[in-house]
């Protein structure tokens, strides 16, 4: 009975919501538009309201910076086309984006758009499932979609919900509408847009809805409603998880023009999504397509089209290095035994495998082996790794992820299954794809998976003729073929059974010829000083064949660094210690060319936030409700927050707390939170200032409305 009330509670409160969709002011968000411009044409103008979250309140972990990066770069493609103009555009982000500032985003575009325009809008957040389905009752599995808002972490119900959005969506009168939605079940969000168009008098509708009842102000708004000639681009299916960096950097090359198919220098919606949808990883895409023809978003200037070929940049000569070599420092210990599960025996000569990544992006490998005892020690830097132990006649075992500090001993014990009968066999020809030709000495891996996480590899090389033969048991397996010269095949959980001989042949696509060059210096952006031993990545792609590969170097002692590539379709990705680095987009290499591409990194920022106080109201140090300002009655605790990534907290040294610019207070070490208990009124602005350990430092501020 308390559950039925309170699902009845969340459809009243999400229904009134509905209602308010439809209230709320058009100016609670700043306009960058006061005026439709018609710069372009007379009759198709081009708008866009662009959401990116990104912070969450009271839930740092949610948070995605990336998400930002990628509205900026959102916002900055479009500028490039000729028919976009920046008081077209309405960006909300961070904390701005609230429910109502993004209801708000959805008035101004219903304003400023008309039935001659295009309008898009791209929204990356958290998504999540409901749990259950808001009239009218549209979903097949029964649960709506919600989109997370910066407060929907510390307030569930505070997120825009698909039918609401469609709502938003069926307000807008234009000739065409290009939804892209980039979260986690983003495939839910493509309701049809011919139930629910609103009416353009909202007065005349409320009054209307007073004396009917639910069904029948539902059937009186659908009745209403015509068909909205809509493309939506959804990130990921609607059972799905979606992943920052795996689906809008490639909406953002489909816009740059490498999306345009048919040469016709214009990129359509539909075109976006076909280049995309390939390209994204570990998720995938979706489309709806309710536009007669195709969706056109951007044409492309002459600049645009020259920028496809990617910027020849000029020789930096005469490059001064006072970089250094980085090395991980292995004054931590892992150590522990290593016993045989059936009989507790120990294990001599058990491999001790460790791999992982220290601070910054070091990647770090070391092996053992257990001596008569079954006993291991191993050095390692402080880091994040994984441990694998196998032995001859048992099953291996991997730990999970495991995270050590600085100078620690880590006890790890073992216990390896024996391996099960081989009684079955897999063998087959390994060939190359476009002669037919046996391919000699290729490797073959075979990986057994079994309960309790148990595994097994067994490896065997092609003969004169390309066969392989191994003996497995019975179970799952996993193939991998690879070859010098060749693109590596996979065969993914294959069962076999006792005594069963498989045959599993492999054609293997051989390499590209690396006939080009691509070369260039890497330098610090804020001294110009050559960056040394950084690790430049290539990613090598072919869609069409559904290949890849990759290949690095490193820079020398003046930062220049030299691969040879393919020429075609890559992508880049520098790592070093202390520095930043993110570019998911595409670059393009020709043929028996040398193509130039420098690069400055800048320095690893101080990443920290304000947990407390946030834009809302607090009385005697606790939240009532949000607030467009922070109001604050009484004392409070100003508390703040380290940015998490794969490797743990940043590196924090100290953090001062500043009241006016006024030194309150300086704290070393977690938890960096301060009471402010000066009894005061008015207005005033809190900073804080946190340095890590080489000086570097960053501030963020919050202006705040004190009483008492």
């Amino acid at each position: 009975m308390k559950i039925n009330l309170c699902n009845k509670m969340i459809v009243f409160f999400v229904f009134i919501l509905l209602i308010g969709t439809c209230l709320i002011p058009i100016n609670m968000v700043e306009s960058t538009s006061n005026s439709k411009s018609t710069a372009f044409s007379q009759e198709t103008e081009y708008w866009a309201l662009i959401v990116g979250v990104g912070v969450y309140a009271d839930d740092p972990q949610q948070n995605r910076p990336l998400m930002l990066v990628e509205v900026d770069d959102f916002y900055n493609v479009l500028l490039e086309s000729d028919v976009w103009s920046e008081d077209h555009i309405k960006v909300i982000k961070a904390e701005d984006a609230t429910v109502s500032n993004i209801i708000s985003g959805f008035r101004w575009l219903d304003k400023m758009e008309d039935e001659d325009d295009i309008s898009v809008v791209y929204l990356t957040t958290h998504g999540g499932q409901l749990g259950f389905d808001i009239p009218p009752f549209d979903e097949e599995d029964k649960s709506d979609e919600i989109l997370s808002s910066y407060w929907s972490f510390a307030y569930p119900t505070l997120g825009i919900w698909d039918d609401e959005l469609n709502i938003l969506l069926n307000r807008l009168e234009s000739a065409g509408v290009c939804l892209i939605v980039d979260s986690c079940y983003a495939g839910g969000f493509n309701d049809p847009p011919n139930w629910n168009r609103t009416s353009r008098s909202t007065f005349s509708f409320l009054k209307k809805q007073n004396s009917m009842s639910s069904k029948e102000w539902i059937k009186g708004f659908a009745e209403e409603v015509s068909g909205q000639k809509r493309v939506v681009l959804m990130a990921s299916c609607e059972d799905e998880l979606s992943y920052s960096g795996g689906f809008a950097p490639y909406i953002i090359d489909g816009l740059r023009g490498f999306a345009d198919s048919n040469s016709d220098g214009v990129v359509t919606a539909e075109e976006v999504f076909y280049y995309s949808e390939p390209r994204a990883f570990r998720q995938q895409p979706t489309i709806y397509d309710g536009y007669p023809g195709e969706l056109p978003l951007f044409y492309l200037n002459e600049s645009t089209k020259n920028s496809e070929e990617g910027e020849k940049l000029p020789e930096i000569k005469n490059v001064v290095s006072n970089s250094y070599f980085n090395y991980n420092f292995e004054n931590s210990v892992i150590k522990g035994f290593v016993k045989a599960n059936d009989t507790n025996d120990s294990i001599e000569g058990a491999l001790i495998y460790i791999s992982g990544r220290s601070g910054g992006w070091d990647f770090f490998e070391n092996e053992t082996t257990t001596d008569y005892n079954g006993f291991y020690s191993i050095n390692v830097p402080s880091s994040r790794c994984r441990i694998t132990v196998s032995a001859d006649g048992f099953c291996g075992r991997q730990s999970g992820q495991i995270t050590i500090g600085e100078n620690e001993i880590r006890w790890m014990n073992f216990t390896l299954f024996p391996r099960p009968p081989e009684n079955s066999t897999v063998c087959g020809f390994i060939k190359d794809n476009d002669t037919g030709d046996p391919i000699i000495g290729a490797n073959i891996s075979l990986l057994w998976e079994g309960t309790s996480n148990q595994f097994y590899i067994n490896n065997t090389i092609s003969d004169y003729m390309g066969f392989y033969q191994m003996n497995v048991a019975e179970g799952l397996i996993t193939m991998e073929v690879e070859a010098n010269g060749y693109f590596q095949k996979y065969l993914e959980e294959i069962s076999i059974f006792d005594y069963e001989t498989l045959w599993l042949n492999f054609s293997l696509i051989a390499h590209p010829p690396e006939n080009s060059v691509l070369c260039g210096y890497i330098t610090d952006k804020e001294t110009g000083d050559s960056i040394v031993n950084a690790r430049f990545t290539i990613q090598w792609v072919d869609i069409t064949l559904d290949t890849g590969y990759q290949n690095n170097t490193y820079t020398n002692s003046t930062g220049f660094y030299s691969i040879n590539v393919p020429h075609g379709e890559l992508y880049v990705d520098i790592r070093e210690m202390g520095y930043e680095y993110y570019d998911p987009y595409r670059h393009d290499v020709e043929e028996n060319a040398t193509s130039w591409f420098n690069v400055t990194l800048e320095k690893d920022s101080v990443e920290f936030g304000f947990l407390k106080p946030l834009r809302a109201l607090y009385i005697n140090n606790k939240r009532i409700i949000p607030y467009k300002r922070a109001r604050i009655i009484g004392s409070i605790d100003i508390e703040a927050y380290i940015y998490e990534d794969w490797y743990g907290h940043s590196e924090v040294d100290k953090i001062e707390f500043y009241i006016d610019d006024e030194l309150k207070e300086t704290l070393d070490s977690e938890p960096f939170l301060w009471t402010w208990n000066e009894k005061t009124i008015g207005k005033h602005t809190i900073k804080l200032i946190a340095y890590d350990s080489e000086g570097n430092s960053d501030f963020k501020e919050i202006i705040v409305y004190k009483f008492l």
